[in-house]
């Protein structure tokens, strides 16, 4: 049976959403050519909505799906099913609850928009239990390709639509709402086919349903908060600003989205694998440090590369309405950096001993976010939004990194390099060639990676 491994998952993961980003994209410009920009804002506030009411029916129980079954492969059955019953059972009254709310905030919307956004929320959070389980088995490869199907399906419907000219916002939702539900049914089967029942004992985390859920109680209560991360700057652009600004700044994210896919990979593949090494204090740590490792080979990419392409990408398939995004996206670009230099502290968090540290860091970096979005907005606008971000991304790194006890002074000198970068980058200063100096690291990460590959054969 395969195991967890954390370079092949974190590949296929990210081929995955590599393609997925570049099909997101397509679909992305279809919809701005298609929608005027107000309803394109509107659209993308009202899917925000029903991902951020609907995320808590997760309840957190994938993660310790996540977390647990690598350790107990023979009882995966079990586990997955347990929680799709549970979330099910959850589903219910947020399902009520949010139409009814979105129909008294959006009463002039038409109810199959609602519907459809509704259905497009949950297809995706009822997903997860089986895509956590063929990640948790060592079948990243299966998990990649149910993501990608959603993208190819939805972008594919997308075309069809601007073809015939439609652009009605409601058809471009039921699109995407039928691209999830196929990605949902091709999940289910997938992972039925390759859940195994036969040894083990589940951890005593899963001894009853009680215990179950109190046991996911943190990663629960993180998922309640963690949609602000991304979607708070969106809100409060919605209420201090206009629907165009919103707009405005959903392309550029778009773009920083893109490049989280690589972060985001690793975080996927990284939570099995070290959960897999939790009793083991001396293998989680190089497990850790080897985590550390690929973040430093990475971030030069992004900083290096991210920049020129998006620079070249926006002003050709979006019209002169979306040129500011450039100049938002480099800042968010800092961010991403950021972000990427914590995946391993704040996964340590979440599979550690501790859970309930991932829920402060996490509160803690929407707090910072929302403070700073509050301020900044009004006087800065899209930018101010862009620069909130920023400000919740540093705050993430250092709390991880306090959270862990680590001390890790190199990503303190890279953080201030990758601000330093984006803020460069924003005004067009010769200057950001500073990023460059992120390479000196990532070289010497290449070669530990290598030197560890080959151990590895050798073994």
């Amino acid at each position: 049976m395969r195991r967890p491994m954390l370079g092949r998952d974190t590949l296929w993961l990210a081929g995955s959403d590599g393609a997925s980003i570049v099909l997101g994209l397509i679909g992305q410009i279809i919809l701005a050519k298609a929608l005027l920009q107000s309803d394109y804002g509107l659209l993308v506030v009202i899917l925000d909505a029903f991902a951020t009411m609907y995320i808590l029916i997760d309840a957190g129980l994938p993660t310790l799906i996540a977390r647990d079954v690598p350790r107990t492969p023979g009882k995966s059955k079990e586990a997955v099913r347990r929680v799709l019953k549970l979330q099910l059972i959850i589903a219910i009254p947020f399902i009520i609850l949010s139409l009814i709310s979105a129909r008294m905030i959006w009463g002039e919307v038409p109810i199959i928009l609602l519907l459809m956004c509704s259905t497009i929320a949950l297809g995706h959070i009822m997903s997860y239990p089986h895509r956590s389980v063929m990640r948790s088995l060592g079948e990243a490869r299966l998990e990649s390709i149910a993501k990608l199907s959603e993208r190819l399906i939805t972008t594919s419907l997308y075309w069809v639509l601007l073809e015939y000219g439609i652009d009605n916002t409601t058809h471009y939702a039921t699109a995407f709402a039928i691209g999830v539900v196929c990605s949902l049914i091709l999940s289910i089967w997938w992972g039925e086919r390759i859940v195994r029942d036969d040894s083990g004992t589940l951890p005593k985390d899963w001894s009853s349903n009680k215990c179950l859920i109190v046991s996911a109680l943190p990663f629960a209560i993180t998922l309640g908060i963690l949609p602000y991360v991304t979607k708070l700057e969106k809100f409060l652009l919605a209420a201090l600003s206009s629907y165009d600004d919103v707009g405005l700044y959903h392309v550029a994210q778009l773009a920083w989205i893109a490049g989280l896919m690589l972060p985001q990979a690793m975080r996927s593949a990284l939570l099995p694998y070290l959960g897999e090494a939790r009793n083991d204090p001396e293998e989680f740590s190089f497990r850790m440090h080897k985590a550390h490792k690929i973040s430093l080979a990475i971030l030069p990419i992004g900083l290096i590369a991210g920049h020129f392409i998006v620079k070249f990408t926006i002003p050709l398939f979006f019209d002169e309405n979306y040129s500011g995004a450039v100049e938002v996206f480099d800042i968010l670009l800092a961010g991403w950096g950021m972000t990427l230099l914590a995946v391993p502290w704040y996964v340590a968090l979440q599979a550690g001993e501790k859970p309930w540290r991932f829920t402060l860091l996490i509160l803690l970096v929407v707090i910072s976010a929302f403070i700073s979005g509050w301020i900044l907005i009004p006087i800065a606008g899209v930018m101010g939004a862009a620069w909130a971000s920023l400000i919740g991304c540093a705050v993430m790194l250092s709390a991880s990194k306090l959270l862990c006890g680590d001390d890790e002074k190199l990503t303190d000198g890279l953080a201030l390099v990758c601000v330093a970068t984006g803020y460069l980058l924003s005004i067009e200063s010769p200057f950001a060639i500073i990023g460059l100096v992120t390479m000196i690291p990532a070289i010497r990460s290449i070669d530990f990676l290598q030197n560890q590959m080959k151990n590895d054969q050798e073994e």
